[in-house]
């Protein structure tokens, strides 16, 4: 991953980590490159073990990382055993641990909901999934009680549809605690190509509070890491017409596949979007080097 990264010219990135063992050996690989989020594991959240929960914030900082991440994919439910039926994140019993989050000043970066294709193709039991409405009040009203805590909303609020980009205007308008990342290259692909005047628009005039990322793991081929980057790019930095995704999107496998159209950003907006924002917000920028400058 991170040899493709040097060749896209990717010099520093938030990274999420499991444990301080894989923390130190990232530092190890370079100690300079990463800001790093703490993974709050879902299986206690959902359980409501808030003492435990405390417990990792307390020492968050101290081990060496920046922010804490929670995920809350509705599939969740497929994963955890013995976990409450009726769990909601924004449960009374959650609001110690995201108060300490606020007051320790540590920046939450947070998953909540899923690409509206898979409310269509594999979350149809509402009963025990939730409607995406559901699942997105959820976390719009964690955001509106912790005005001071910073939260990066994961998959641009998993909300990259056109359709749902009006009520995602207006989180940013009346939620300035918030920012955005594009990570998963092949849904802000699929959707945001679908009128690239739309997502133009919207990526301009909320280009200050958008950071790049492309949710990448580790059991996949060289070819599809470069691709999560190559998709980007082409997304972002051109005015191609259905260029085909750079890799396949098991969501329009079988109605023929993802392909970009580009929004052909403004050069002022990709330098926020890929490393500017990040700085402002992560303070990367003794790991970002020659790129301050350009």
């Amino acid at each position: 991953m991170v040899s493709i990264e040097q060749d896209c010219g990717i010099h520093a990135q938030l990274a999420i980590v499991h444990g301080t063992e894989n923390l130190q050996s990232a530092k190890l690989l370079d100690p300079t490159r990463f800001v790093f989020a703490k993974y709050l594991p879902t299986s206690e959240t959902t359980r409501y073990n808030v003492k435990l929960l405390l417990e990792e914030i307390h020492c968050l900082k101290e081990e060496g990382y920046h922010l804490a991440k929670m995920w809350f994919g509705p599939r969740w439910r497929d994963y955890v055993e013995n976990a409450s039926d009726s769990f909601r994140v924004d449960d009374s019993r959650l609001e110690p641990v995201f108060q300490a989050l606020e007051d320790q000043k540590i920046p939450l970066l947070i998953h909540v909901g899923d690409p509206d294709t898979y409310f269509e193709n594999q979350y149809s039991d509402t009963k025990k999934y939730g409607t995406k409405d559901e699942n997105l009040a959820q976390l719009k009203n964690i955001i509106s009680r912790y005005p001071a805590l910073q939260f990066q909303l994961a998959h641009m609020g998993s909300q990259p549809e056109i359709h749902r980009l009006p009520n995602l205007g207006q989180w940013l308008d009346n939620y300035p605690n918030i920012v955005l990342d594009t990570a998963s290259s092949r849904w802000m692909a699929r959707e945001l190509s679908r009128n690239p005047e739309t997502s133009r628009e919207f990526i301009v005039k909320y280009s200050d509070r958008i950071l790049f990322g492309t949710d990448v793991s580790s059991n996949r081929e060289p070819e599809y890491f470069a691709g999560r980057y190559n998709a980007q790019r082409i997304l972002y930095e051109t005015d191609v017409r259905d260029a085909p995704l750079p890799f396949e999107d098991p969501d329009t496998k079988s109605s023929g596949g993802t392909f970009i159209n580009g929004l052909d950003l403004p050069i002022s907006v990709l330098k926020k979007i890929y490393w500017k924002n990040a700085i402002r917000i992560y303070n990367a920028s003794q790991s970002i080097g020659p790129m301050e400058n350009l």
